[in-house]
C-alpha cells in the first residue's frame, strides 16, 4: 500500500474533535471518496490527508511520514485542488501556459522538462488551444481544469480533490469526470464531496462516510447504496 491513514483525528484548540478514527489504505491507481455533509470537516480533513495540517495518528506514504518530508518531496508527492480553483491560481503569469508551468519551475526542473510537463497537462485536459489565454478570462469549467492541470504538471502520486464539480454544469462535470477516469499515470486519488453523485460511477472504488466526527467504511458503491445514511449525506441517482 502507498498511503496509510490510521486513527487520524483533529480538533481546533478548545473544541471537540472535528473528526476521529479515520483509517484506510490506498494503493497507486485506487480512488476513494470521503462523503460528508456541509460543515462536517471535509476541507479540514483534505488538508490533513495532504499533510498541510498536523493531525494525530499515523499518516504514511510508502512507510515515510508525510510530515517528515521536505517541502520539495512533499510537493512532488501530493497535490490538492480545492472547491474554489480560481483562488489556487498563482497570478505568476497572465497566460494559462505560464500558470501551469509555475509548479514545475519551483521544483527547479530543467527547462525542457518544464515545457514537456506543461504541454502534457494542457493536452490531457484539452486546454492546449487556451494555452496563451489570460487566466482571468477563463470560464468556471476552464478554471477548474486549469487548477487541475497545474496539479498534474507536478506529476503527483497522490491527488486530493475537494468538491471538484462545484459550480460546473452537467456537460462540464461529465467532461472532467472523463478526464479523471483516464489519468495519464497511476496515482492514488481522494475525492471529498457532500454525497455520491452520478459522475463518480466507474471512477471511485470505495467510500468513507464522515458525520459529526464519526467515520464509517470504506464501503463499496453497492454497499453504500444499501447502507442507511445520515441525512446530511445524499445519493444522487443510482450507479450505472
Amino acid at each position: 500500500m502507498a498511503l496509510i491513514a490510521q486513527d487520524l483525528s483533529f480538533s481546533w484548540p478548545g473544541k471537540s474533535p472535528l473528526f476521529g478514527g479515520v483509517s484506510f489504505t490506498l494503493a497507486p491507481g485506487e480512488r476513494l471518496s470521503i462523503l460528508a455533509g456541509n460543515g462536517m470537516g471535509k476541507t479540514t480533513l483534505a488538508r490533513g490527508l495532504a499533510g498541510f495540517l498536523k493531525t494525530e495518528g499515523r499518516l504514511d506514504w510508502q512507510g515515510e511520514a508525510l510530515h517528515s518530508m521536505s517541502r520539495a518531496d512533499h510537493a512532488r508527492l501530493v497535490q490538492v485542488v480545492g472547491q474554489r480553483p480560481h483562488l489556487q491560481l498563482s497570478g505568476r503569469g497572465y497566460s494559462l501556459r505560464e500558470e501551469v508551468a509555475f509548479g514545475p519551475e519551483n521544483l527547479g526542473l530543467p527547462v525542457a522538462e518544464i515545457r514537456a510537463r506543461t504541454a502534457e497537462a494542457l493536452h490531457f485536459l484539452n486546454l492546449t488551444h487556451l494555452a496563451e489565454r489570460d487566466c482571468r478570462r477563463l470560464s468556471g469549467g476552464e478554471t477548474q481544469r486549469a487548477a487541475l492541470a497545474g496539479a498534474l504538471a507536478m506529476r503527483p502520486r497522490l491527488l486530493i480533490l475537494d468538491e471538484p464539480m462545484t459550480d460546473l454544469d452537467a456537460e462540464s462535470r461529465d467532461a472532467l469526470a472523463g478526464h479523471l477516469r483516464s489519468l495519464p499515470w497511476e496515482m492514488a486519488v481522494i475525492f471529498l464531496d457532500i454525497g455520491w453523485q452520478s459522475w463518480m460511477a466507474g471512477l471511485v472504488d470505495h467510500h468513507l462516510l464522515l458525520d459529526q466526527g464519526e467515520v464509517s467504511g470504506p464501503l463499496t458503491t453497492e454497499s453504500l447504496f444499501a447502507t442507511p445514511l445520515p441525512e446530511r449525506i445524499f445519493l444522487a441517482g443510482q450507479p450505472a
